[in-house]
């Protein structure tokens, strides 16, 4: 079960521009300017982990190989063409 996350309350000071566009972007049935800011720092998250992913692997070009081979043996267990 999905446990809910304690909610705080954060006060920011933005230009009234940044305002605006918040508002015009947050709809109340996906949670509003909260709902809106919170996947704004989800993407940015994802962002940040992608780009530390693709300097792991540019920092070990050894492990492609293995990962490709890796996953063609997952696909040949599950019965899947890779």
């Amino acid at each position: 079960m999905l446990q809910r996350m304690k909610r705080v309350r954060l006060t920011i000071r933005v230009d009234p521009r940044v305002a605006e566009r918040v508002r015009s972007c947050a709809r109340p049935e996906t949670g509003g300017a909260s709902g809106y800011l919170q996947r704004l720092v989800r993407q940015d998250e994802i962002r940040d982990a992608a780009a530390a992913m693709s300097r792991w692997h540019a920092e070990h070009p050894e492990r492609a190989e293995i990962d490709e081979d890796e996953q063609v043996a997952a696909a040949a267990e599950l019965g899947e063409c890779a």
